[in-house]
């Protein structure tokens, strides 16, 4: 593994993404097990999430080369993106409760994931359809789950695609 942190990746910022997605699902989880504290722990899952990637990015990606132009405007793009679709989520979910409306955050987030792929590779997209299919299915589907379990798996599929991005080193090496 050692040697091919020597080479350039295609997905060189993958382990700073999954070191983010990893802590933000401890926050998701933790916001699961103690809902009343839900909110505040996403925030500091959040804020973790964050002091991590600021911490680390540059020492995670170097070794795996450079991120292109490409690759922080897709970045950008899904943060905006997220942005955007949350206020809409908001307009339309505010009065329908706290079930539906966190339930439609989590689709959203999911959702922000699928452009993201093309920074952080194709686990991130996996992660996306299967946050979205989770969120999907509670909300149109299994209406009687409980929204704490849906928070939960949420979280464990964040911590788990987030351990396998870190995990990888950077996706297939560049030639």
């Amino acid at each position: 593994m050692i040697d091919s942190l020597a080479m350039s990746h295609v997905f060189p910022m993958i382990r700073a993404g999954g070191l983010f997605i990893f802590v933000m699902g401890v926050g998701v989880i933790l916001g699961g097990l103690w809902p009343r504290r839900r909110m505040a722990l996403l925030i500091a899952g959040g804020a973790g999430a964050t002091l991590a990637i600021v911490l680390t990015a540059n020492v995670l990606t170097r070794p795996l080369g450079a991120p292109t132009r490409l690759q922080f405007w897709a970045l950008a793009a899904a943060i905006v993106l997220e942005g955007v679709l949350i206020r809409i989520v908001v307009a339309r979910y505010k009065r329908a409760g706290e079930r539906p409306f966190l339930l439609a955050i989590l689709f959203v987030v999911g959702l922000h994931f699928l452009p993201m792929a093309l920074t952080f590779g194709p686990l991130c997209a996996a992660l996306g359809l299967c946050a979205m299919a989770n969120a999907a299915i509670a909300l149109r589907t299994l209406r009687d789950i409980s929204l704490n379990r849906v928070w939960v798996i949420d979280g464990a599929m964040k911590i788990a695609f987030g351990a396998l991005m870190f995990a990888v080193a950077g996706g297939t090496p560049v030639a």
